[in-house]
C-alpha cells in the first residue's frame, strides 16, 4: 500500500468520525432539550397554581384544566415511551466513544496503515450501539463536516442541499435521502 493509499483512508476515517461526532452531539442536544421542555410543561401544567392562574385569565374556561392536564399527560406518555433522557445518555456516550478515536488520530498524524485498521475495528464496535440513523441529520452533519474540511472548490463537488422541511424535521422523520446529489450550481449554498 503506497503513502497515498495510507492518507486516503486516514482522510476516510477522520470523516466518518468527524461526521459521527457531529451527528451524535445533534441527537444528544435534541433529547437533552426535549427532556427538559417535557419536565417545564410538567411541572409547569401540572401545578395547581398554573391551572388557577390560566383559568383566571381565560375567564375560568371549564375545559382549560382538561386541557392541561392531556398536555401533561401527552408529554409525559413520549418522554416514557421514548426514552427521551436515555437516548441523551446513549448519544452522548457514542459522541465521547468517536471522540476517544478522533484525539488517537490527532496524536498521531503518521499513523500506520494497521492503526487506521485498528480504528475502524473499533468505529464497528461502536455503530453496534448505534440506534437507527436519521438520515435528513446525517446528511446535514455530512454537510457541515464537508464545509469544515474541504475548499470552496471541493465544496461545491460534495455539498449535497437538503430542503428546508426536511432540515426541520430531521430529528423526528426517516426522509429518503438516497437520490439526493450535489447540485449543479453549489457555489452560492457552500458559501
Amino acid at each position: 500500500m503506497t503513502e497515498a493509499d495510507r492518507e486516503d483512508e486516514l482522510h476516510r476515517l477522520t470523516f466518518y468520525v468527524q461526521r459521527n461526532i457531529r451527528y451524535h452531539m445533534r441527537r444528544a442536544a435534541f433529547f437533552t432539550r426535549w427532556s427538559r421542555l417535557s419536565s417545564f410543561v410538567g411541572v409547569f401544567f401540572g401545578s395547581a397554581a398554573a391551572i388557577t392562574f390560566l383559568s383566571s385569565v381565560s375567564g375560568s374556561h371549564p375545559l382549560l384544566p382538561v386541557a392541561m392536564a392531556g398536555v401533561v399527560a401527552l408529554v409525559s406518555a413520549v418522554e416514557l415511551v421514548v426514552g427521551v433522557s436515555q437516548r441523551a445518555w446513549l448519544h452522548n456516550d457514542l459522541r465521547r466513544r468517536f471522540l476517544d478515536i478522533d484525539e488517537k488520530m490527532q496524536l498521531n498524524p503518521k499513523i500506520p496503515m494497521k492503526g487506521i485498521n485498528e480504528l475502524w475495528a473499533c468505529v464497528r464496535r461502536i455503530e453496534t450501539d448505534e440506534p437507527p440513523t436519521m438520515e435528513a441529520l446525517e446528511l446535514m452533519v455530512r454537510n457541515e463536516v464537508i464545509i469544515s474540511m474541504y475548499d470552496y472548490e471541493e465544496r461545491s463537488q460534495h455539498y449535497i442541499p437538503l430542503p428546508w422541511w426536511q432540515k426541520i424535521t430531521a430529528h423526528w422523520i426517516h426522509w429518503d435521502v438516497s437520490q439526493a446529489s450535489p447540485a449543479p450550481s453549489q457555489k452560492a449554498q457552500c458559501a
